[in-house]
């Protein structure tokens, strides 16, 4: 479907090990490379009230990995920045009633309101850049929250339709059905995007310190 909303970034797991560069600074600055995983989808602000019911939801394979400075005033609060080359994936399946869309079935292309079976999948690759605060809860764990700003690298929004019938222009138009029909958004979607993440950190050395 036509997507005109910023993305935003619902929930963020990371993995994050902590390098032997990390020896090199001062007490009170970390520098880390991270791999993480993330869990979020795509919607517009706020949701369609056309958009009827989530049949299934997938996040995919949304790998992210990336570099993070660190400054810890204290032993349980820090803040940082960082860079990361990251996935912002889902594949989802809903039922929509009346969704302006555009599609393309039997080699033409329709314009207006469907009804029916809509199954969309996103895989977008960003390069985005973090600014957080983390609060250390022991035994290796930190809670981690903040603001994102990236550039999107490669577009990937397609899917199709199906089950249903399109109503050509608006609500009103002529009703032409559709047993399936696919999609493509790629050059639709917005080139820079922002939102929040949250999520939790696990820390692990990869060497032993000096």
């Amino acid at each position: 479907m036509r997507q005109t909303s910023v993305y935003i970034l619902i929930i963020c797991l990371l993995w994050s090990r902590k390098l032997h560069a990390q020896q090199h600074t001062t007490a009170n600055w970390e520098h880390r490379v991270h791999i993480g995983y993330n869990i979020g989808g795509s919607t517009p602000i706020p949701l369609p009230s056309n958009i009827r019911k989530i049949e299934s939801y997938s996040p995919g394979f949304s790998p992210s990995v990336g570099y993070e400075i660190i400054r810890k005033p204290n032993e349980k609060w820090s803040v940082g920045a960082g860079l990361r080359v990251e996935i912002k994936g889902m594949k989802i399946k809903d039922s929509v009633q009346y969704f302006h869309t555009l599609i393309s079935m039997n080699d033409a292309e329709f314009e207006g309101d469907f009804t029916g079976l809509n199954e969309t999948v996103s895989k977008n690759m960003y390069i985005s850049l973090p600014v957080f605060l983390s609060f250390n809860a022991g035994s290796g764990w930190h809670l981690k929250g903040g603001l994102y700003t990236g550039y999107l690298l490669r577009p990937y929004f397609r899917g199709t339709v199906s089950d249903g019938y399109i109503r050509k222009g608006n609500s009103l138009g002529e009703k032409v059905e559709v047993d399936r029909a696919i999609f493509n958004f790629d050059k639709e979607l917005n080139k820079w995007d922002w939102g929040i993440f949250a999520g939790g950190e696990k820390n692990r050395s990869l060497c032993c310190g000096r």
